[in-house]
């Protein structure tokens, strides 16, 4: 594997041509890759490392990770959790507790195989001003293949003003369950968390300013799907707004993996709605996975420059403040493989 596409597929940051960023130069050396997202409406974080090498990428032996709010030392790690990074196995995760707000400053250290030493220094943006999200089921029949259903979701939303702000919505499933054996024994509990695919092709500030007569969601660039959902407030800057991202209704009826011997289950389903405040860097590296999601030929053909934000080492840590809504989709129990939906959704 080239160190080329394991920079870009770990966290790489291109630029934009009308926000240019400073570029470190290709380094043949080994180095170390830190790659996290950090929000502060989370209170557990995951940090991916590996070490990138001049044809490929490996997992360290070893590492410290220390994280310090405003210079006081909250949490230090040395233990490690697999994880699957871009099908590829040589990422290694290390999560760590911690609580911050807006205004904190944040730094994360990692040291790794007893050669390496990497660290990013940040503060926490403000949290999205949002002064209600509701839910609305809607219906379109131009779509037959996921069927015609709907679930849209209302932010609205005020813009702080008058500096460019960036923004990033998130609707993901959850799904809490009890297993039982045959003898109605509990066996174990489990729990599922998927990111769901947006469509946004009827909003136009999600859409970068443009509305589709089709079913493709374009946003931000021409021709580039908005995939991670990013936006600026370009649209609304100072003033109130109503964004309109829509999922599959049928999307949450998730069930987490069943242990061995199950013969039923109760299991809780649930949505979660986010917006989340970005930095700039942020948005334009979710800007660049956005390309790089959509197969842009732009970026597969030509000698990009990467960007990053870690220094002593690459790869990128992302800083969020967040706000969302919890809503409770319904009860399911799972009788011989038999599911029985009780109620509607409503919301927690």
């Amino acid at each position: 594997m080239k160190k080329f596409f394991v920079i870009v597929m770990s966290a790489a940051l291109f630029t934009a041509c009308d926000n240019p960023l400073e570029y470190k130069p290709e380094n043949k050396a080994d180095e170390l890759i830190v790659n996290a997202f950090l929000d502060a409406g989370e209170t557990s974080h995951l940090v991916q490392i590996a070490v990138s090498s001049t044809e490929y990428v490996r997992p360290v032996e070893k590492a410290e990770l220390r994280f310090y709010v405003n210079g006081e030392l909250k949490a230090r790690t040395s233990e490690f959790e697999e994880i699957e990074w871009y099908g590829d196995t040589a990422g290694k995760g290390m999560r760590f507790e911690a609580s911050f707000k807006a205004g904190d400053v944040l730094r994360l250290e990692v040291d790794a195989d007893d050669r390496f030493s990497a660290y990013n220094e940040q503060v926490v943006p403000p949290a999205p001003t949002v002064s209600s999200i509701d839910t609305v089921r809607v219906s379109e029949t131009s779509n037959e293949e996921y069927g015609t259903e709907y679930l849209r979701f209302d932010f609205r939303v005020r813009d702080a003003g008058p500096e460019e702000d960036y923004f990033r919505i998130k609707i993901d499933s959850y799904a809490e369950a009890v297993f039982y054996d045959k003898d109605g024994k509990e066996l174990e509990r489990g729990s599922l968390k998927r990111m769901l695919p947006v469509k946004i092709d009827n909003d136009p500030i999600l859409n970068g300013g443009y509305i589709n007569s089709g079913s493709d969601d374009f946003g931000l660039e021409i021709g580039t799907r908005n995939t991670y959902c990013v936006f600026s407030d370009m649209q609304f800057s100072g003033v109130s707004a109503t964004l309109r991202p829509m999922t599959y209704a049928n999307t949450f009826g998730g069930v987490p993996p069943m242990p061995e011997g199950t013969e039923s289950a109760v299991v809780e389903n649930y949505a979660i709605a986010t917006i989340m405040s970005l930095p700039q860097r942020y948005f334009y590296h979710m800007k660049a996975l956005n390309m790089l999601q959509d197969g842009s030929n732009d970026l597969a053909l030509e000698d990009v420059q990467i960007a990053d934000n870690v220094e002593g080492g690459i790869g990128f840590v992302g800083v969020s403040n967040s706000a969302g809504k919890v809503f409770r989709m319904g009860t399911r129990k799972i009788d011989g493989f038999v599911y029985y939906q009780d109620g509607p959704f409503y919301e927690e």
